[in-house]
């Protein structure tokens, strides 16, 4: 396994672990990013103390320039919402300042492969996370089908069953020419110039359970 870190630990892991290859990396955005394209680790770990102060840039950038490439946040304050913060930024684990050698290198080995290791109180600080996300996401869905009239929310819900302009009218006692006002109405609002484009968006957005 490839592993970004800097220089402390270093020989230490060097020793408790031979399978790992150490690149040592300067202090800075600019220059891990230039290590990052050199070297393509498998992990890079970032101590945040020593970033001046860059370290979440710095985990952002990482994630944009190599999503490929796992992050490991050394040195947080190990509490929900600190983590969280890292977590959201981009990196794949996280180590307390005092975590010991063995925890870094399992820890290191865990990440590699795909894996976060969390106490059970982080493991329920994610997925509340993640809980409230979904509601805001749905409250967001909620409040973009108020763009559209409940009349026209009518006729997207027909248009994405497949009827065509003059059977919409029929089903709704409208006039054909009142129908596809509304068609027209809707397609300028969300933005779209086809009526299999606006049932896509209706579709992706929860608009046609509402």
């Amino acid at each position: 396994m490839l592993v970004g870190f800097g220089r402390l630990f270093t020989e230490c892991l060097l020793r408790a672990a031979p399978e790992l290859r150490i690149i040592e990396a300067g202090v800075g955005k600019e220059e891990m990013l230039r290590r990052l394209g050199e070297k393509r680790p498998d992990v890079v770990t970032i101590d945040v103390s020593a970033m001046n102060g860059q370290a979440l840039d710095i985990v952002r950038a990482v994630a944009v320039a190599a999503p490929e490439v796992k992050v490991i946040a050394f040195g947080i304050d190990p509490t929900q919402e600190t983590i969280l913060q890292w977590i959201e930024a981009g990196a794949n684990g996280y180590l307390p300042r005092d975590a010991s050698l063995a925890e870094l290198k399992s820890t290191l080995h865990h990440v590699a492969a795909g894996k976060m290791p969390a106490t059970p109180e982080m493991a329920f600080a994610l997925f509340a996370r993640l809980a409230e996300l979904a509601r805001a996401k749905r409250r967001t869905n909620v409040l973009e089908t108020l763009i559209l009239t409940p009349r026209e929310l009518d006729v997207l819900r027909l248009i994405a069953a497949g009827l065509p302009n003059h059977q919409i009218a029929t089903r709704l006692s409208l006039s054909f020419h009142t129908v596809k006002n509304h068609v027209q109405n809707i397609f300028k609002k969300i933005d779209v110039t086809r009526r299999t484009e606006a049932v896509e968006r209706a579709r992706r957005q929860g608009w046609l359970d509402a």
